[in-house]
């Protein structure tokens, strides 16, 4: 997929149904890493500060989500 490609799959799942996560922003860099190794580029989208200390990873499929939420909750552990 070309970049362009990306950002117009992107466009067309977020209009609809997305599966969002909040997280600190201290897992911020730790969370991009386990992104790139464990989703596809194109479905997954990470906001940053979309809160006092907050960011949000958007996902195109819940069993996405459910990995990272999985993997995360041992780091904060």
């Amino acid at each position: 997929m070309t970049p362009q490609d990306i950002v117009d799959y992107k466009r067309r799942w977020m209009g609809k149904q997305s599966f969002e996560t909040k997280i600190h922003s201290d897992y911020h860099r730790a969370t991009r890493s386990w992104l790139k190794d464990h989703v596809p580029k194109h479905q997954w989208h990470l906001q940053e500060h979309t809160n006092v200390y907050e960011s949000t990873v958007i996902f195109e499929d819940k069993t996405h989500q459910k990995s990272y939420l999985h993997w995360y909750g041992e780091k904060r552990a």
